[in-house]
């Protein structure tokens, strides 16, 4: 898999630019877990909002936080590891630029499919770059800090930050999944949902759309976020208001997933892992959901009509359903599931 971090260290390898150390830490915007020992922890402070990355950083050693709100010029040196999100690529490059001393360097690196090309053409129009460092179908761009900031770099800040963007009503926030419109796949669960009762975790509930959708079905005792991107889960925090609501920061393969409390798990489960297919991925939620369900529960979820999800579910549980079908989309039911021991 690609790894940013090693091709954020090159300039520093090469020479190009101060290495980053304990006296004087690079900040690093959407870090990563690197691949091979190219920073030492005290290098970095390092901001990760994925709950699973964020974890192995800190296991790593390294100084990790979900949001770093770090005052102007307050390192030597910032970078971004790029994601699949433009907004949020040139948001973060404009909150680093910011963190950084004038002098410094401001680095962004990332594969082609994760738009550093693109990024690299947008800075172009407003600030010089200083190098640029092309490897693994990836690169790095830096450039020096100056004295002052491109007004662009504001208007970038502003149209990835948390902002009511979904029905006049939901807050979302760069990066989050399916941040500009209620995702179809979401909407078709809902429009499947029963009348809910008892206990319900939304497992992946994102900025909180489906969780909302779940409190006005029928009524549910309480209805539990399970969000790994601590960003999407703050706009949910925002969004769904009602008392019967509850938020963990969790990984689905994560510990903090409880076991044989629900009676209902709803589910859109991711299915990427940068812009690759991942079934494992999926595969996990499925999983989750069978250990998260008492013995009387059942799951919904909606997934791409091509995933092949059928076959792990009926070996975790012993009923499957199909409930609806798109050329799309496909709301499959689940009960009955199968406890193994631990």
């Amino acid at each position: 898999m690609f790894d940013p971090m090693t091709l954020l260290a090159a300039p520093f390898a090469r020479g190009d630019l101060p290495a980053p150390g304990p006296e004087a830490p690079m900040a690093v915007l959407r870090a990563r877990p690197p691949s091979a020992p190219v920073f030492a922890p005290g290098d970095l402070k390092c901001e990760q909002g994925m709950r699973p990355l964020h974890d192995a950083l800190a296991q790593a050693g390294f100084d990790v936080t979900p949001r770093l709100d770090a005052p102007e010029g307050a390192f030597a040196a910032a970078a971004v590891a790029l994601t699949r999100a433009k907004a949020e690529n040139r948001a973060n490059f404009a909150r680093a630029w910011r963190m950084t001393r004038p002098g410094g360097a401001v680095l962004a690196a990332g594969a082609k499919t994760d738009g550093v090309e693109s990024l690299q053409k947008d800075l172009r129009r407003v600030i010089a770059l200083d190098g640029a460092i092309p490897r693994d179908h990836g690169r790095v761009i830096w450039a020096r800090r100056t004295s002052d900031t491109p007004p662009e770099f504001d208007r970038w800040i502003a149209e990835a930050a948390p902002a009511i963007r979904v029905e006049g009503r939901f807050r979302t926030v760069a990066g989050a999944f399916s941040w500009t419109e209620a995702d179809p796949g979401s909407q078709l669960l809902a429009q499947n949902l029963p009348p809910l009762s008892g206990k319900v975790a939304d497992l992946g509930a994102g900025w909180g759309w489906l969780a909302d959708a779940a409190l006005r079905r029928g009524a549910p005792e309480a209805v539990d976020l399970f969000e790994a991107d601590a960003a999407a889960l703050d706009c949910a925090r925002r969004n769904v208001a009602d008392p019967r609501a509850r938020f963990f920061w969790a990984d689905a393969a994560g510990p903090e997933i409880p076991r044989g409390e629900y009676d209902w798990v709803i589910s859109n489960p991711p299915f990427h892992e940068g812009r690759a297919v991942s079934i494992a991925l999926g595969h996990g939620f499925l999983e989750a959901a069978a250990r998260m369900l008492a013995p009387g529960g059942t799951f919904m979820l909606v997934a791409n009509r091509s995933l092949p999800y059928e076959r792990r579910l009926n070996e975790l549980f012993g009923q499957v359903e199909q409930l609806a079908l798109t050329p799309r989309y496909k709301v499959l039911s689940a009960r009955r599931p199968r406890r193994r021991r631990a």
